[in-house]
């Protein structure tokens, strides 16, 4: 390891991840604060209100949306929190071959004792180490939320019948309402597989912004090619998500192998769905990959793109500064 050359690298990117942790810290947090506002009653009945066409647009089926878990949960499916993350690698990521040229100091840089493939390398272990402890402020922030936030629990008196073990409700009484700490509700750490999801993706995005780093010179088109391909997979998201006609949008692209709620619903039903192979809806038919080829084909892409633009970084010709 050459730390001047770990030191350059921290100077250079601590400036945006504190900016980037301190949007993900708040983002969870408050995102966490807003689930604990609305109970789960009366998140139910508006729910229920929702015309069935819009339920297509849930990664998860309602019943266990409506839950604790559930809820807090999408917060890794929201695109401000995935659009953090990413941004870290894309932008990180395209300065390690572009940036350098574009402020002319690859020259000046490759003048010393260290070979393109370390400075390569250095820097994408660097990007990578920065990216787990953004997804750590992640969980920090949906975590402190969780042990801070207290909630309303409605329940609605009911007549319970023994022999067919129903309970039939009372609406027609008061409610009786009670506060409980949302910890006795979530365990913080049930989000850790769809919080590994979410660092594959950013592993997948900061090799893709590092080779399309490597075959250019000017930052700003490394810039504009990453940021293109980041919103032309949202859009294939969306648009399986948007239309039957086109459901199998939903399974192409890196979105395709993003779906963090579902395998936190997954994982929680059974601890041993971490190594599952495929995953299920309740009635049995198939919902896609589960959580270990998922991120595995994530990381698996990712390092193929970083090795790409290591093979292209270490043959290329190095324009002179201008």
């Amino acid at each position: 390891m050459n730390r001047p050359l770990m030191k350059k690298y921290l100077a250079e990117g601590w400036l945006l991840f504190a900016g980037l942790a301190l949007g993900v810290f708040a983002f969870c947090w408050f995102r966490v604060w807003v689930v604990g506002e609305l109970d789960t009653a009366q998140f139910r009945q508006i729910i229920d209100l929702l015309p069935k066409d819009w339920r297509k647009f849930a990664t998860v089926d309602f019943d266990w949306l409506v839950s604790y878990l559930g809820r807090t949960s999408l917060t890794l499916n929201e695109p401000m929190l995935i659009s953090l993350i990413c941004a870290w690698g894309l932008v990180r990521g395209s300065d390690v071959v572009s940036g350098e040229l574009s402020r002319g100091t690859m020259e000046m840089l490759l003048a010393q004792p260290v070979s393109r493939r370390k400075i390569y390398l250095q820097h994408a272990a660097m990007t990578l180490a920065m990216m787990f402890l953004l997804v750590l402020v992640c969980w920090l922030g949906m975590a402190l939320g969780i042990w801070t936030t207290s909630v309303e629990e409605t329940t609605y008196p009911s007549i319970q019948i023994q022999l067919i073990d129903y309970a039939i409700p009372l609406s027609f009484l008061p409610p009786k309402t009670s506060v409980v700490a949302m910890s006795s509700e979530v365990n913080p750490f049930l989000f850790l597989p769809g919080l590994l999801n979410l660092f594959c993706l950013g592993v997948c995005m900061s090799g893709f912004a590092a080779f399309c780093s490597s075959l250019d010179r000017y930052r700003w088109r490394t810039l504009g090619g990453v940021a293109a391909f980041y919103f032309c997979n949202a859009g294939i998201r969306m648009l399986g998500m948007g239309s039957e006609k086109y459901w199998w949008a939903k399974h192409c692209g890196l979105f395709g192998l993003y779906h963090p709620a579902a395998v936190i619903k997954q994982t929680d039903a059974n601890v041993a769905n971490y190594y599952a192979i495929l995953r299920y809806e309740p009635d049995g038919t198939l919902a896609g990959l589960a959580l270990f080829p998922n991120c595995l084909l994530l990381i698996l892409i990712g390092i193929g793109f970083y090795w790409a633009g290591l093979m292209i970084f270490q043959k290329r010709d190095i324009p002179a500064p201008m």
